[in-house]
């Protein structure tokens, strides 16, 4: 039962499916016939749906309603391609539909199919009505889900609770936020924002609920409740005797509800009025999620596996036969809350299943059931791509091996709505006994999608299969648009460049644009020109984004002002685009969220939330703690609105500064999104271009633009010994997947190199191509008086589109003179192309790059002592100079299990940074990832850094006079860290993925 079961089944009725038949294809319904399986009461033989009958007689039956809808769906797409999804759909069927070619069978190979996750409230409809959830139903028993996570309307079963325990109807009522944002309050991690709930607003949320309930169990499906682990209001002991509650902190600068301690009488009491109102409210189900300590979440002095095995406990108290869910994500669930727990009735729901990082989830969770899951989509961002090569080269391996514990799959985009291919072939997982193959999953795809063959169609989706479905980004992340975030040199920083190959993906939109035009009057196939079309603008951005800023910090005032005006012409072409499909429209968005209010005046507020979930998510303190734009959106009427008045101003204001040499003025951009927050002007709610046209507008422009180059330097070797020769190597690629480049010129300057002048290494480079020029450079005769010595150059490049504009790229780097790292016992380890040198006197040097060595981003160059590090020991070292890469720059000291792993446990760094001053970082979870720090301000380099251990406790100290006094930076423990570490120093230029290299020296480092 754990592992997703149903338990034993009478036979089904199957007028929902016929119900939903009649929603779906009301001009076809009556040539389908639904029956239940003869097999349906045995729970043990799974679900199960087959397909036969003669043409206009279609016979569908399954064990399910819902089941006999993914049989309708498997035959709408293998025998009449037609396709039906959350983001377009094609149903260009014949008035008679055609017989299956032989009986089309399948059987789920895993009894769980988990849909939806737990910000899917906010992020795609927070003010979806019955119509909206309607059809998001249908689509997910169309493609085989059978557990959906529901939360409309339990803000009603915690208005009830507190009147219970102490609270008024108005004090209730304004503990629950609006709509947009009750996913992150039920997560533990706010409250109250956008309220107070309305009276009618909370009867309005229950009869949407109730219908969403009611709906899922009509067909088969077992609707996912949220249960209850003890999160309350911040002065709820105050009002009840015996509550012992343990403050949560705060989540992204937003106060958390407190944590009721729930092995107190008091905690049993409450759940149980819980589960009551609950049930009362929406019926039992037989599958409850709850995500204890979510994100940062205290356990203060309450043990996690006591705590786990009450709240089971109160679950199951209420609900016997009920199962925990419980999110796969971060470090959850912990080893701590499963040993306290029941596991035979939990099922892990994982959203890392596709990263590198994850292989082996029997061992992490001790065999606890799971579902292979995904997290394909991030705050409702409009990206495309996945990992869908991991998809399918681990599930059946991972379902097959001996002793898996894989029980289900679970798709948990934050929003959906997004990518119906990824969804569509990750829905097909559970229904093959064998691994899909990409390649002809793919080809298959593009027929269904648009209702034929079309080599354009075909092409298109090989592109996308090798490049936004073979994902390579580390946390599994697409490429978002730098357009449409906040404004920054940092801009688009979060985002791994590599996640795929840009210039390739352009392959795409040439295809859709050459699928024939008998093809193209489907709206599966107008969202998916206008999606990619938006995609190849969004990946520009990337193209582009450095050059600007590059051009700036030289101070090129032309160039600027050039990159400028293309930077915003391209943000006019993505308002236009976007314009032309329902699916990428401001207006739907806002219009639902003032038809939801129950007065003028909730109306207006609902608006408002509406508007602040896209851009700046909460108050100024949130927005600027890193949450403003998170969702990302290339959307119609938020481009014009605030995107391109954004960037805008910001270009405007460099350029002005440029122009007369100058700082420019700090810009406010919480003050101008706020203003926006608060607009009510109206948007388009329909299409307002056509879609092919607007998408070939986008193609012939981009064939065109300047700019769509790059340059990479490389030189062998890394480090050239005094009098040497080495060689130095110049690749240009076009970065423009849609048209060749005229004649490529190149001209290095300032190294001792040969050939000297003009190099041409190509007259036209290929779309996507590459061209290569290469110089032999030779360093100084006399040994340098340093660990490396930069010897500095600048090449030009000049290129341009075949028979367009022309434009000068200017490359500024340098080679390093030194001597390698030789000492015995040192080892190097780099993750951001970093160079190591060690000059005569044992001073060190590491020049890199690097986003980061901090959460997620372990980009950084270390020299390093394998196991030197013992319990009670210490590591010293004096940070002569840093250059200022970046205000986060690091370098110093670093520990670690394993230096030369990523995501090894024991990580503490002691670093200096230019503009910060030293940090102690250190991985307070054991995951491997630094993500809590202690940092004194106001000191830069040259300074002393000493880290001391002492068992699991870690002292940080530094010393501006050469360790004659010192001061403590802190203390921290840190958990899981070996008897023995390596030790080492390190830099990162904490690049925020600019490429900008920094040198860093060392001197008097001993362990």
């Amino acid at each position: 039962m754990a592992r997703g079961g149903t338990g034993r089944r009478t036979a089904p009725d199957p007028g929902p499916a016929l119900a939903a038949a009649r929603r779906l294809l009301p001009e076809h319904a009556d040539q389908i016939t639904f029956a239940p399986l003869a097999e349906a009461a045995a729970a043990d033989r799974g679900d199960r749906f087959e397909v036969g009958g003669s043409r206009g007689a279609i016979e569908i039956a399954g064990t399910t309603p819902a089941v006999m809808l993914t049989g309708l769906h498997w035959y709408l797409k293998y025998v009449c391609d037609a396709h039906i999804s959350w983001s377009g759909s094609q149903l260009n069927l014949p008035r008679t539909l055609p017989a299956p070619g032989s009986r089309l069978s399948r059987s789920a190979t895993v009894p769980a199919r988990f849909a939806l996750n737990d910000t899917h409230d906010g992020y795609t409809g927070p003010y979806d009505a019955w119509p909206q959830w309607e059809r998001m139903i249908d689509v997910l028993a169309l493609h085989g889900c059978n557990q959906v996570y529901v939360t409309p309307g339990q803000e009603a079963v915690h208005h009830r609770l507190l009147k219970d325990f102490g609270y008024s109807d108005k004090e209730s009522r304004a503990w629950i936020p609006a709509p947009s944002h009750q996913p992150w309050w039920l997560l533990q991690n706010m409250s109250g924002y956008g309220g107070p709930m309305s009276p009618e607003g909370l009867t309005q949320r229950i009869e949407l609920g109730r219908k969403i309930v009611q709906r899922l169990r009509d067909l088969g499906m077992s609707p996912v409740l949220p249960g209850w682990f003890g999160s309350v209001p911040t002065d709820f002991a105050d009002r009840n005797h015996g509550a012992a509650t343990i403050p949560q902190g705060t989540w992204n600068a937003l106060r958390r509800p407190d944590w009721l301690d729930p092995r107190t009488p008091l905690f049993r009491e409450v759940a149980a009025a819980y589960y009551r109102h609950q049930t009362e409210l929406f019926g039992a189900s037989r599958h409850y999620k709850m995500d204890l300590l979510h994100e940062g979440g205290r356990p203060g002095d309450v043990p996690v596996p006591e705590a786990a095995g009450a709240v089971q406990q109160a679950l199951r108290t209420a609900h016997p036969d009920a199962t925990w869910v419980i999110i796969g994500w971060q470090n959850n669930p912990t080893h701590e809350l499963l040993s306290g727990v029941d596991t035979s009735r939990m099922l892990i729901v994982d959203g890392l299943s596709d990263l590198d990082a994850t292989t082996d989830r029997e061992t992490t969770w001790a065999g606890t059931p799971y579902c292979f899951g995904s997290i394909p989509n991030f705050g409702g961002r409009t990206t495309l791509g996945a990992k869908t090569h991991h998809w399918t080269e681990r599930f059946t391996s991972w379902r097959d091996r001996e002793g898996s514990a894989l029980a289900g799959t679970a798709y948990m985009p934050e929003a959906t709505d997004r990518d119906p291919a990824a969804f569509e072939l990750f829905s097909e997982l559970a229904w093959r006994e064998e691994a899909v193959d990409r390649a002809d999953w793919f080809a298959r795809y593009a027929r269904f999608r648009y209702g034929g063959e079309a080599d354009g169609a075909r092409d298109a989706f090989a592109a996308l299969r090798s490049t936004a479905y073979e994902l390579n980004s580390i946390d599994g992340r697409p490429y978002e648009s730098i357009f449409a975030v906040r404004p920054s040199w940092t801009a688009g920083a979060n985002t791994y460049d590599g996640a795929y190959d840009q210039p390739d993906f352009d392959a795409a939109l040439a295809g859709l644009l050459r699928v024939p035009e008998r093809l193209r009057d489907s709206d599966a196939y107008r969202h998916d020109v206008v999606d990619v079309a938006r995609q190849c603008l969004a990946n520009r951005s990337r193209v582009l984004f450095p050059q600007l800023r590059a051009a700036y910090e030289r101070k090129d005032l032309r160039a600027f002002r050039r990159l400028s005006k293309l930077w915003l012409q391209l943000i006019q072409l993505s308002e236009e685009v976007t314009g032309a499909h329902a699916a990428f429209l401001l207006g739907p968005w806002l219009a639902r969220a003032r038809r939801s209010g129950t007065s003028a005046a909730e109306s207006a507020r609902y608006e408002h939330t509406a508007r602040v979930l896209l851009t700046t998510w909460a108050g100024r303190e949130t927005a600027d703690d890193h949450l403003a734009d998170y969702a990302d959106r290339d959307w119609h009427g938020l481009f014009s609105g605030l995107h391109l008045p954004r960037w805008r101003r910001f270009l405007d204001a460099h350029e002005t500064a440029l122009a007369e040499d100058r700082e420019p003025a700090d810009i406010d951009w919480y003050a101008f999104e706020s203003a926006w927050t608060r607009g009510t002007e109206g948007h388009a709610t329909r299409p307002v271009a056509d879609a092919y046209r607007t998408a070939a507008r986008v193609r012939d422009y981009l064939a065109t633009a300047p700019y769509q180059g790059s340059v990479t330097v490389t030189h062998a070797p890394k480090v050239l010994a005094p009098g040497t020769t080495g060689e130095l190597r110049a690749t240009f690629r076009n970065e423009n997947g849609l048209a060749a480049t005229g004649r490529i010129d190149m001209l290095l300057h300032d190294l001792d190199a040969a050939p000297a002048g003009v190099r041409i290494p190509a007259q036209s480079v290929p779309p996507a191509g590459t061209t290569t020029a290469t110089w032999q450079v030779k360093a100084p005769e006399k040994a340098p008086d340093r660990p490396l010595l930069p010897l500095p150059y600048q090449l030009n490049t000049g290129y341009g589109a075949e028979g367009g504009e022309r434009m000068s790229h200017p490359t500024r780097g340098a080679v390093y003179a030194g001597r390698p790292v030789r000492s015995a016992g040192l080892r190097t380890y780099t993750s951001n192309g970093a160079v190591f040198g060690e000059a005569a006197d044992g001073r060190l040097g590491i020049a890199g790059a690097g986003r980061d060595f901090w959460k997620g981003n372990e980009e950084f160059g270390a020299i390093y002592r394998e196991g030197a590090l013992s319990r009670h020991g210490s590591t010293t070292v004096r940070v002569d100079s840093q250059e200022p890469t970046a205000n986060w720059a690091r370098a110093g000291l670093v520990v670690r299990d394993d230096i030369s792993r990523t995501a090894a446990k024991g990580l503490v760094t002691l670093s200096i940074t230019p503009a910060r001053g030293v940090i102690l970082s250190y991985d307070s979870d054991a995951n491997g990832s630094a993500n809590k720090s202690v940092r004194v301000p106001g000191i830069s380099a040259p300074v002393t850094l000493r880290l001391s251990r002492d068992g699991a406790t870690y002292t940080g100290e530094l010393s501006t006079d050469d360790g004659r006094s010192w001061r403590r930076v802190g203390r921290v423990r840190v958990p899981g860290a070996a008897r023995r570490q390596d030790a080492g120093v390190f830099m990162t230029a904490a690049g925020g993925g600019t490429g900008v290299r920094g040198l860093v020296e060392f001197a008097e480092w001993r362990v």
